[in-house]
């Protein structure tokens, strides 16, 4: 049975390894709007870091905050799509955390709810999404 502190816990881990993917502090080159997609990753660390996963309401204003940031960020045209993808990911999370917030953890909907959330969230599209801008920043951006 899926709970709110294993569900919360899982998804608010994925955020983290997505932000983790762009806090690589500089970029090997490649033209200013890489380098200013490298350095504007680096800065949305803050923006998870003191999440507490089993305080939903949080979690999904964390969420709602980080997709309201990503989308201010212009992403290279070879991960544009993949940055949208995400960042619509990052949003349509936030509102789920919010709307599970209202709902009793005991109540079939909640565990409805978190797994719809933790299943879109590790979408197929949005996996594939992750992977490309890990690739992406691996070869674009340095610590």
């Amino acid at each position: 049975m899926t709970n709110r502190k294993s569900t919360t816990t899982t998804l608010g881990g994925i955020a983290t390894a997505v932000l983790l993917t762009f806090s690589l502090a500089a970029c090997n080159g490649g033209g200013a709007d890489v380098a200013a997609f490298c350095k504007a990753g680096e800065d949305l660390d803050a923006t998870m870091a003191d999440v507490d996963p089993s305080d939903l309401a949080s979690t999904g204003g964390a969420f709602t905050t980080l997709a309201a940031e990503m989308e201010k960020i212009t992403a290279p045209d070879d991960v544009a799509a993949d940055w949208k993808v995400l960042t619509g990911a990052m949003g349509d999370a936030g509102a789920a955390f919010t709307e599970l917030n209202d709902l009793d953890p005991t109540d079939p909907a909640f565990v409805d709810k978190a797994t719809a959330v933790g299943d879109d969230i590790q979408s197929d599209e949005v996996t594939a999404a992750m992977k490309n801008l890990e690739t992406f920043s691996a070869e674009n951006c340095k610590a």
